[in-house]
């Protein structure tokens, strides 16, 4: 089983970074956490609704998000996963461009994996 949920977490992750690229602001709506956090690069906490939000007014508009390094552990109904994302694109309303690692927290509720807290730092370049 466990191999299985790995692969289902980071096919969720990738098709979340597409959906985002797409700016479809209702998938991500739709599949996330009416509880979640999202603290981005700039260190600026928001919830679900601020999140879902700057995606329809154009405060985040990703031009790419390529995510890879993926590393999975599951515990229950919980998983954690971190990895890195190349993205592009406007976050807060600022250009954003290179190299993120991130932390992202799932909760399986009602039989289907919902993100609740997701976290990003900018990799240095020193």
């Amino acid at each position: 089983m466990g191999r299985r949920v790995e692969d289902e977490l980071k096919k969720l992750e990738t098709d979340r970074a597409a959906a985002a690229v797409k700016g479809e602001a209702a998938t991500l709506e739709k599949q996330t956490s009416d509880d979640y956090t999202f603290i981005n690069v700039y260190g600026q906490m928001s919830d679900k609704s601020q999140m879902v939000n700057n995606f329809k007014t154009g405060q985040t508009k990703l031009t790419s998000d390529e995510v890879s390094d993926m590393k999975v552990r599951v515990y229950g109904n919980t998983a954690v996963v971190t990895g890195t994302a190349d993205g592009a694109g406007t976050m807060a309303g600022k250009d954003t461009k290179g190299q993120i690692m991130f932390t992202r927290v799932w909760v399986k509720k009602g039989g289907s994996w919902q993100p609740v807290a997701f976290q990003q730092t900018l990799v240095s370049n020193q």
